[in-house]
């Protein structure tokens, strides 16, 4: 079993599946914490407001996240929905 470990081929792909988890670690980290913003913002937002939704460019001046962050959190976000009649709508779910 040791010399198995020794196998360069063997060496490479484990540190190929290490990075890719530990990159996908930092990946998901990102997206809670992006998410957090977003949803915060959002909350927020409904309750000074009686508009509850939120476009995609008013989130992220308000947050300082890409626009394109901003749809990519958004849409893969369980807390967020997006407006039936406008596609770059969001609100807090």
């Amino acid at each position: 079993m040791n010399d198995f470990f020794k196998n360069g081929i063997v060496q490479v792909v484990l540190a190929t599946l290490i990075a890719v988890l530990i990159l996908g670690i930092f990946g998901w980290l990102k997206f809670k914490r992006d998410e957090k913003v977003v949803a915060k913002f959002l909350k927020n937002s409904g309750v000074e407001t009686s508009h509850t939704f939120r476009t995609t460019h008013a989130i992220s001046s308000a947050t300082n996240l890409s626009q394109e962050r901003i749809r990519k959190v958004c849409s893969k976000s369980s807390n967020i929905k997006r407006n039936q009649k406008e596609k770059e709508s969001w609100k807090h779910s």
